[in-house]
């Protein structure tokens, strides 16, 4: 079963040298499925804001899914 949707991204900085990539997939959000609690994000500890991002298009085209990019993260 081929994945649908997009991936919500988000690269947030924890200091100048120090970045946190994360997505999740809309379909994983809460209350998208009746009782669904909603799944956490992936997560990937960067050392630039370059890297991040480019580890987020890898997963998204590994998962042959588009990116939609967000200031901050949805609540799951």
């Amino acid at each position: 079963m081929k994945p649908y949707g997009s991936l919500l991204a988000w690269i947030k900085p924890n200091s100048p040298d120090e970045f946190v990539a994360a997505f999740v997939g809309e379909g994983a959000l809460p209350g998208v499925y009746e009782n669904f609690a909603g799944r956490k994000p992936a997560t990937q500890l960067c050392s630039s804001h370059n890297e991040a991002r480019q580890w987020v298009h890898d997963q998204a085209e590994a998962l042959d899914l588009p990116i939609k990019w967000v200031n901050e993260g949805p609540l799951v």
